[in-house]
């Protein structure tokens, strides 16, 4: 009985590992040399660029699985001023509010806003078919939460549209706690209470210190080695690659795409046509991300946070930036401040798909703008485009987790982002469910 799993991004490496501790047979085939999908750390000179996530939010799967790679003494903490948000709201960057106490003494929201935010326990529960984020919220809290904290969180999570993006599927839990507490805030405060505050990290020397080291311990991940086709005989999966390996043409008794899903439609449309037509729908708008260093003296902003985010009513051009200089040490030299700036997204497509001149050098300028940033121009700028950045939970991602699930009656399993959720730790903890998963179904058949 074998299993295998085409894609090693952080969810197929995820999956491999946790098998290979129970003792399922695997392979994990990836088309290239490079591991961890998004999560992609490069080193320019003297500057550690994040590709793709730039850190994580500690998680109970997450902590087990750095103290099993024994990774403990490459973690990095955030710094203290992570807690920090800010939004860009009428032209300048303004603190938001991250409890319900400091919502009432923060001048974020106005006095009319505050007190429609605080009547939200009053709001009756109701359960409106395909509701999207900004229904959801403009319902419960009002307009202006939409337009100055929603809208900026889901861009700068999602890369998303809250008017699309349904609420059932991008924030779960806050749907939930609607239903079982009959209030989002009574909800939050009950999960802060069980679960306190999650630590943002990173490691030492970036995000791809993860992957790299899952990849280190699996003894059956081919990489450089692409699957070309995917057909099943009697009840059996049939990988065939264009390299030559041992595993070449073997058959598997469970197939897992770990794949983004316009990979995963090529693979699909021979064997399981229906699942590749609803698979294709599934969108991924475009994001450019522009690392941007300047000396610390030439920049007012004291920077004393994790980073802006620019609510699409503002009409910026970038998303928003992380203060990575901020948060982790070693991103760049001793004296300077480092940026990582996002465009594009659902909401600004055209704008990530600009020439790379244009988009630097119009980071630089709104950069100038809004930090108060005297130099003409950076010390060091880099630009890398995502032309399918994150996968959109929209109305048309319900017929791909529909059928996913109902195929795995199959033997077909899906281990990625667009179905278990797009975060780092929700691809490991979807990972790990998975394996328990296969490895009893793996049972129950050995023992049939």
């Amino acid at each position: 009985m074998r299993v295998a799993i085409v894609g090693a991004g952080i969810s197929g490496l995820a999956l491999a590992y946790h098998l290979q501790k129970l003792g399922v047979p695997y392979d994990l085939f990836e088309a290239g040399s490079h591991v961890g999908g998004n999560i992609r750390t490069l080193q320019a000179g003297d500057y550690l660029l994040e590709l793709g996530p730039n850190a994580v939010q500690y998680s109970s799967e997450l902590e087990e699985l750095i103290r099993d790679l024994k990774l403990e003494k490459e973690v990095l903490p955030a710094t203290g001023v992570s807690t920090n948000r800010y939004v860009l709201r009428e032209g300048t960057y303004q603190k938001l509010p991250s409890t319900p106490l400091s919502l009432l003494s923060n001048n974020f929201f106005s006095w009319k806003a505050k007190y429609r935010i605080l009547q939200e326990k009053n709001v009756p529960p109701a359960d409106y078919a395909n509701e999207t984020v900004s229904e959801f919220f403009a319902r419960r809290f009002g307009q202006d939460v939409v337009d100055y904290a929603v809208n900026p969180v889901v861009t700068g999570i999602f890369a998303g549209d809250p008017s699309k993006l349904l609420v059932s599927k991008t924030f779960p839990k806050l749907k939930g706690m609607e239903q079982a507490h009959g209030s989002v805030l009574k909800g939050l405060v009950v999960e802060k209470q069980q679960t306190g505050r999650q630590q943002v990290i990173s490691f030492v020397d970036g995000m791809q210190t993860l992957p790299d080291a899952i990849a280190q311990k699996l003894i059956s991940l081919h990489k450089d080695n692409p699957v070309e086709m995917v057909t099943r005989n009697q009840g059996k999966y049939i990988i065939s690659c264009a390299a030559v390996n041992d595993a070449d043409n073997e058959e598997y008794d469970m197939l897992v795409l770990a794949l983004p899903a316009p990979k995963a439609v090529e693979l699909l449309q021979y064997t399981f046509p229906g699942m590749a037509a609803a698979t294709h729908n599934i969108h991924y708008p475009p994001m450019a991300v522009v690392h941007t260093a300047y000396n610390r003296r030439d920049v007012s902003n004291k920077l004393n946070g994790f980073g802006v985010l620019h609510p699409i009513i503002e009409e910026a051009f970038a998303a928003g930036s992380i203060w990575s200089s901020s948060l982790f040490e070693g991103r760049c030299r001793p004296h300077e401040v480092l940026f990582t700036t996002f465009v594009g997204g659902a909401q600004a497509e055209q704008s990530a798909l600009a020439a790379p001149t244009e988009i630097t050098g119009q980071v630089h300028q709104e950069l100038k703008k809004l930090h108060g940033i005297t130099a003409e121009k950076p010390n060091f700028q880099h630009v890398h485009l995502w032309k399918q950045s994150i996968p959109q939970y929209d109305l048309y991602i319900e017929d791909a987790h529909n059928m996913a699930k109902s195929l795995e009656a199959e033997g077909l399993f899906v281990a990625a982002n667009w179905l278990g959720g797009v975060s780092v730790p929700s691809c490991i903890r979807h990972a790990k469910e998975l394996a328990h998963k296969i490895n009893l179904r793996l049972r129950h058949a050995l023992n049939s």
